[in-house]
């Protein structure tokens, strides 16, 4: 598993504190992180869908609609 380290502005720090040190704040925020990276993917997908289209605008949006409501149901995703 790839790891990141995140800055935290200093006006967080002073309000939040030691809140950051604590295991459930941690997991909430690999779960926040966890979540936009599957947003990015799935907008990744279906750019590269729409890329090679050739489908009419009405088509294609609910093309667009199908694909992202199955891959954020298979990625867990919830809007």
């Amino acid at each position: 598993m790839g790891k990141l380290t995140v800055e935290i502005p200093e006006r967080f720090n002073e309000i939040i504190g030691d809140e950051l040190e604590k295991p459930a704040t941690k997991a909430l925020l690999r779960g926040a992180v966890e979540d936009k990276l599957k947003v990015l993917l799935l907008f990744k997908a279906v750019d590269s869908v729409l890329a090679k289209s050739k489908l009419s605008d009405d088509d294609f949006s609910k093309l667009v609609k199908e694909y992202r409501d199955n891959l954020a149901k298979r990625y867990g995703i919830t809007s």
